[in-house]
C-alpha cells in the first residue's frame, strides 16, 4: 500500500479558475487525457512525466477512491529519464576501437558513439521519480512533496496541461492575499510597498557607505554597539 511522505519540504501552489471537480468522473478523465507513457523500450534518451496514482504507477487506470486522501486529493506524477551511462558507452568505444586496431578520427568516433548508443539504449532502464501531492480543491491549494527547481517546474507544466489553468508558487503577499483578511487590512496591504534595506556594506569595492535610518542601530558580534 503506497503512503505519501512523511518528511522532507513542501511548495505550495494556487491556483485562480475552475477545474473538474475531484469527486466528479471528469476529474479522473482530465488526468487519464496526460497520464504517464513509458519509455522503457525507447531508443533514445527521453524524459516522460505524467499522471499516474498510488494504486497503479503505470498510469493505465484512474479511479476516484485512489485519489482519496481524506480532506484532498491525492496526485501522483511519474518522471522518467532514460539516459546512457557515459562509463558503459565508453567501455564499449574503445573495445571497438582496440577491435578495429586504430583510434579513429572525431567524424568516425561521433558515428561510432551513435551507432553504440542505437544498440544499448533500448537495454537501458529508466529511472523513476514518484512525485507526490495533496489537492485541496475548495482552496484551490495544491501541497507539492518536492522542492526541486526541475521537478516543481515540470509538475506546473504538467497541471496547464491537464487543466489549462497556471500555478503560482506561495510567497508571503499571496498567502497574505488568500487569508481571509478584512476589507482594510487587503486594501492596506495593496498600499504597501516592498522595503529596500540600506546597503550597510558598502559594495563589492568598498564604495562609499550608506547610513542608516536613525532608528536603527548596529550591534557589533562582540555585543558592542556602533
Amino acid at each position: 500500500m503506497a503512503t505519501l511522505r512523511k518528511g522532507g519540504g513542501v511548495v505550495a501552489l494556487f491556483w485562480q479558475g475552475k477545474i473538474a471537480d475531484p469527486a466528479d468522473e471528469a476529474f479522473c478523465e482530465a488526468l487519464a487525457g496526460r497520464r504517464f507513457r513509458t519509455i522503457e523500450n525507447a531508443a533514445s534518451e527521453e524524459i516522460s512525466v505524467g499522471w499516474v496514482t498510488s494504486a497503479l504507477p503505470t498510469g493505465d487506470e484512474f479511479a476516484l477512491e485512489d485519489l482519496d486522501a481524506g480532506a484532498g486529493t491525492w496526485l501522483r506524477m511519474r518522471i522518467d529519464k532514460k539516459v546512457l551511462p557515459k562509463k558503459w558507452l565508453a567501455i564499449h568505444l574503445e573495445t571497438e576501437e582496440r577491435a578495429r586496431g586504430k583510434k579513429l578520427p572525431p567524424r568516425e568516433r561521433r558515428e561510432l558513439k551513435a551507432d553504440i548508443g542505437e544498440k544499448l539504449l533500448p537495454r537501458v532502464l529508466p529511472t523513476i521519480n514518484l512525485v507526490d501531492a495533496l489537492m485541496f480543491h475548495e482552496r484551490k491549494t495544491i501541497l507539492l512533496f518536492a522542492t526541486g527547481s526541475a521537478v516543481v517546474e515540470a509538475f506546473g507544466k504538467l497541471f496547464f496541461e491537464t487543466f489549462a489553468l497556471p500555478l503560482d508558487r506561495a510567497n508571503p503577499y499571496v498567502c497574505a492575499t488568500r487569508a481571509g483578511l478584512d476589507r482594510e487590512t487587503t486594501a492596506a496591504l495593496e498600499r504597501a510597498q516592498p522595503i529596500r534595506w540600506p546597503d550597510v556594506t558598502g559594495g563589492e569595492h568598498g564604495g562609499d557607505r550608506r547610513e542608516l535610518p536613525a532608528a536603527v542601530e548596529v550591534v557589533h558580534t562582540d555585543g558592542g554597539e556602533a
